[in-house]
């Protein structure tokens, strides 16, 4: 049960940190395409 919970406790934070790290690239991105937009 331990292995069993470890493995899915891992791959969920792995699923979380790759769509954190997808976000941010995104809004970071978005955010630079509207400062450079508007001048």
């Amino acid at each position: 049960m331990s292995n069993a919970g470890n493995a899915l406790l891992w791959t969920v934070l792995y699923f979380a940190l790759s769509f954190v790290a997808i976000f941010v690239v995104w809004f970071a991105e978005k955010l630079r395409s509207n400062f450079l937009g508007k001048r």
